[in-house]
């Protein structure tokens, strides 16, 4: 079976509507890479919906939904965790919050309507969203690893967060992208794609040398103004080839098929 991975979605629910109704994905495992709500393209933002489909894909498809540092903002939040939620007020939180139906937004009244229906069945389906997924070839996280830990010994903060230490062997000089040490094809979102290189790419596919597994970041930049952004779906076959690209901007899907590849 070939496995799809889905890119940050970021309340984009018409786009991820789109997206599923892609014939190339209906017979394939899906895997969601995190970050389902907060967007700061407010007028397409409808974070509940995104929330139900995916919720739906794994109760009905058994598809795997990782956990994104937005979708940990809601659940460390509704644990009474101030800093999580200052963090969140300053990252679309407050927005989100209206859309959600919370008027208020001091952390007491936000807790309280997260931990209360409608919201309670999307906090206890956050709460249980794992942080990472691996077979025999792919592992694939919100973020990326630290190189420095084993699988074992990664943080739920870096697992939702890294970046730069992540992606590149000097994060002070950023010209050469990492070794993989994880001796698995990786698949993470988190950093939008197009703050990484320049072009009109939906995805990276990142390699320290001819010999090296490759790493993809497919952080297509949903929920943003940045240019040519939307959901991204990438399909790999078992063994890791790429076999087929959907993305989805403003409604449309666009498909490309085994003879796609892009590299940088």
């Amino acid at each position: 079976m070939k496995t799809t991975f889905i890119g940050d979605i970021h309340a984009a629910a018409t786009d991820l509507a789109v997206l599923l109704t892609a014939p190339n994905l209906a017979q394939q495992q899906l895997v969601f890479l995190g970050n389902y709500i907060d967007s700061a393209v407010s007028s397409a933002s409808a974070p509940l919906r995104v929330l139900e489909l995916v919720r739906q894909q794994v109760i009905t498809k058994h598809a795997v939904a990782l956990l994104g540092n937005h979708d940990d903002f809601w659940v460390q939040t509704a644990a009474g965790n101030e800093l999580a939620y200052e963090t969140w007020k300053l990252n679309h939180g407050q927005a989100t919050w209206q859309q959600l139906g919370i008027k208020a937004t001091d952390l007491t009244t936000v807790q309280a309507q997260l931990n209360q229906p409608p919201l309670a069945k999307y906090t206890q389906f956050l709460k249980h969203l794992p942080l990472m997924w691996q077979n025999q070839h792919f592992l694939a996280v919100h973020a990326g690893i630290n190189w420095q830990l084993t699988l074992q010994q990664q943080t739920r903060h870096d697992l939702t967060w890294i970046q730069d230490s992540y992606f590149f062997d000097d994060p002070a000089n950023p010209t050469n992208w990492h070794r993989n040490q994880s001796k698995k094809i990786m698949i993470t979102g988190h950093t939008p794609v197009q703050t990484l290189t320049t072009g009109h790419r939906h995805y990276l596919k990142m390699q320290a040398d001819a010999t090296d597994l490759p790493r993809y970041n497919i952080d297509a930049g949903s929920g943003s103004d940045l240019p040519a952004s939307g959901i991204l779906g990438l399909t790999l076959t078992a063994t890791g080839a790429e076999s087929a690209l959907d993305f989805v901007t403003k409604g449309q899907l666009q498909h490309q098929g085994d003879e796609h590849g892009e590299q940088d």
